[in-house]
């Protein structure tokens, strides 16, 4: 089984797009029932992208909280990519949750053992923006780390933490990849060229050779509730994505 988590320091940046986008890619190349997504992100929205609208409710969270199996909140989706979603969570039953991933760090990793993926299976691990026990418990598993970022002060100024994060989890576990995206790329703005410039500079062989550029398609994608991939196969963004997606699995492998 092939982790990968997708991460940022800040909201915004279109984390949980990129997740279910590159989960689709993956499911094209590596063909149906050997992708998953699971949604670490209490705004529980990515499963939105995949068509399973808005009246799911259960989820990981509260799976979790009667200590139940995760494959009773695995939903296959047409698009074919497994979701586990975050589901709906009451405050209460959030912090609860929270506070078990607190107090069993390795919990995600023994959960998705025990729902019975396969050495073949690729799960994608979406996580909050930010510091959280989400981030902490998606480090402690993962085989791959994405950090998702702009061409932007804002996306720039959070480097230096994330990459406190990355050398502390490092220490603990070297085999860990980590790899810097940049999305919603628009070389049409000369702010946007700069900022990306400056940081393949600083960041050099960790910032992906692929990135994603800037799409309408994306938004107007998730609006009819599917990836990009399917909403419109031609497209820059899903150009972008089935190349990053090809990359990544060469870089693990």
């Amino acid at each position: 089984m092939i982790l990968i988590a997708v991460v940022s320091m800040k909201g915004g940046v279109g984390k949980t797009s990129t997740t279910a986008n590159l989960a689709a890619a993956f499911a094209a190349q590596l063909g149906e029932g050997r992708v998953a997504v699971l949604d670490l992100d209490p705004q529980n929205s990515l499963h939105l992208h995949f068509g399973l609208g808005t009246g799911l409710k259960e989820g990981v969270c509260r799976q979790s909280l009667t200590s139940a199996n995760w494959n009773g909140v695995s939903f296959p989706s047409k698009f074919g990519v497994t979701c586990m979603p975050y589901g709906e969570a009451s405050e209460p039953e959030r912090e609860a949750f929270e506070e078990l991933l607190s107090e069993q760090p390795q919990w995600v990793w023994e959960q998705l053992a025990r729902a019975g993926f396969e050495d073949d299976h690729v799960v994608l691990i979406d996580t909050p923006p930010g510091p959280s026990v989400y981030l902490h418990q998606a480090f402690a598993c993962a085989d791959v780390a994405v950090i998702v970022l702009l061409a932007d002060a804002g996306s720039y100024a959070t480097i230096p933490a994330m990459e406190s994060w990355i050398d502390e989890i490092s220490a603990q576990r070297p085999s860990l990849v980590s790899v810097y995206v940049l999305n919603q790329i628009d070389s049409t703005v000369s702010l946007n060229r700069d900022v990306s410039e400056v940081l393949r500079q600083h960041l050099g062989q960790r910032l992906a050779r692929i990135g994603i550029h800037r799409d309408e398609a994306v938004s107007e994608a998730l609006a009819f509730q599917q990836p990009v991939l399917s909403y419109d196969p031609h497209c820059q963004a899903t150009q972008d994505v089935k190349r990053l997606a090809g990359w990544l699995m060469e870089s693990v492998n």
